[in-house]
Order: C-alpha cells, then structure tokens, then sequence
C-alpha cells in the first residue's frame, strides 16, 4: 500500500507542478502596471494671460484696466533697451514706431475710458500691437 500511496503523491505533485506551469506568464516579467503619464496642465501664468486677453476683447473698461499696464510694461522695457522712456515721449514720437492704437492704450496720459462698456480689443489688433513690440 506504500507503493500505491508513493505513486499516488508523485501523481498529484507531476499535476500540480503542470498547473504552476500552465499559470506562469510565457513573456518576461512586466512588473506591476503603471498609470498613463499625466498631461501636463499650463503654467499659471499662461492661463492667467489667456485670461487677460480674453477679458481685453469684452470691453474697453477691462482692457484699460487689465491688458494696458501689461502691454505698457511690455514697450516701456523694449524702448528702454533703445534709451527711450515711454513717460518722456510725445504724442508725435510715439505713434511712428508703436503704431497709433498701441500708442493710444499705452501713452502715460491715457485718460480712463468714456465709454466702459465700449468695445475692446479684437485679436487681429492685438496681433498687430504685439508685432510691432517685437519689432522693438
């Protein structure tokens, strides 16, 4: 009967083993799966300027008071490389090189707006005012 038990256990064994073999992944081990990379979000600063221009294109009132100081700082630090200040300038030295309606928003002497509800900036305008800052 220990013949018949021996026998009995190396059967049982030889199946077990073939079980555990048949589990086994035929491929090299990947380890555990990672999560997909995370897109990157933009900058603050990115989405607050996004912010900025979109708000400049609903009024006149938000472009006085939000794009205007950003694009005064803008050419007062190009023309300051030139050894030009922004507040010493003219009425008749600043359109030539700024153009007239980047000059008009960016002049020391801007009074505030009439008309607050007025319409703002368009993207073609400020496309031609941000050419002509590089141009700088």
């Amino acid at each position: 009967m220990t013949l018949a038990l021996e026998i009995a256990l190396i059967a049982i064994a030889a199946v077990a083993a073939a079980i555990c073999v048949a589990l086994v992944p035929a491929g090299p081990s990947r380890g555990p799966r990672r999560a997909p990379p995370r897109k990157p979000s933009p900058p603050q600063q990115l989405l607050e300027l996004e912010r900025l221009i979109g708000s400049a294109g609903a009024s006149e009132l938000q472009l006085h008071a939000y794009l205007r100081p950003l694009l005064a700082e803008i050419a007062s630090t190009r023309l300051a490389a030139r050894g030009i200040t922004l507040e010493r300038w003219s009425d008749e030295a600043g359109p030539p090189l700024l153009g007239e309606r980047l000059w008009e928003l960016v002049r020391p002497d801007r009074p505030f707006p009439e008309d607050r509800r007025g319409p703002g900036l368009s993207n073609d305008e400020l496309a031609r005012m941000l050419d002509a800052l590089e141009a700088l």
